[in-house]
């Protein structure tokens, strides 16, 4: 038996035997959003044989767990939409108090959103009887390049990482626009607002939480059916209750 058998024969017992199992090694080999690599690096790097890479590529092309054009393939909307449901909550425990005081302060029905892959997703809604006025709801969703509390949230992503979540649903010219958006909103700093065509006016202020190895971006916002001036004075009371919340978070 020559060396070269002894090297396959090796390299073969190290292939992990299930499919799970296959699929998990494939997906460490990404290190994050911005990782690219081939599939021929991938079967370097596991060693699985070149057609079950391809297979197995394909399948979490599909499904959104990989994204794929001629360079190579990275991290889809769906390995990166994955989070922590004990961070929400202790996220929604830090901000409560405050939100409760922003809406006493503004009149104005008060939200805490986190992003979760391409969504926006309600973590709390404070505003009494007026809070049906506005048709958000706590545990719901929508598509974060559509709402403002989720442009400010992507206004804090690098702009590759915003290319994987929305590169297949956008065509080239709403992306583009879309990081004209977003980018007018890092100049400042993660806030925006706006009136929108039912008259509902909000504003809206992101926050980075989390771990380290996980940062989880959040939204707290303001909603109602107020006048230009009135929303504008706003601002100051969200930036300070945006900047509490990161303070209590941080003390925890």
């Amino acid at each position: 038996m020559t060396v070269i058998d002894d090297e396959v024969r090796t390299a073969v017992a190290d292939v992990p035997p299930t499919m799970a199992e296959r699929i998990t090694l494939i997906l460490d080999q990404f290190d994050g959003a911005g990782t690219r690599l081939t599939a021929e690096d991938l079967v370097q790097l596991t060693s699985i044989p070149r057609s079950t890479t391809h297979r197995i590529l394909d399948q979490l092309t599909q499904l959104n767990w990989l994204r794929h054009n001629r360079t190579g393939y990275r991290l889809g909307w769906r390995a990166i939409a994955l989070g922590r449901s004990n961070e929400r909550d202790e996220l929604r425990a830090a901000a409560a108090p405050h939100l409760h005081r922003l809406h006493l302060h503004t009149r104005m029905i008060t939200h805490l959103s986190v992003l979760d892959g391409r969504d926006v997703v309600w973590l709390d809604k404070i505003g009494g009887r007026c809070a049906d006025t506005i048709a958000t709801r706590v545990g719901g969703r929508n598509r974060a390049d559509l709402t403002s509390e989720g442009r400010a949230m992507l206004s804090l992503l690098p702009p590759e990482h915003v290319d994987v979540l929305y590169g297949d649903v956008l065509s080239a010219e709403a992306l583009r626009e879309l990081h004209g958006r977003i980018g007018v909103i890092r100049t400042r700093y993660g806030r925006t607002w706006e009136t929108d065509a039912q008259g509902v006016s909000s504003v809206s202020a992101a926050l980075l939480t989390g771990e380290s190895d996980h940062v989880q971006p959040s939204c707290i916002s303001l909603r109602g059916r107020v006048h230009h001036n009135r929303l504008q004075g706003t601002i100051p009371l969200l930036a300070a209750t945006v900047r509490r919340v990161s303070e209590r978070i941080a003390e925890d």
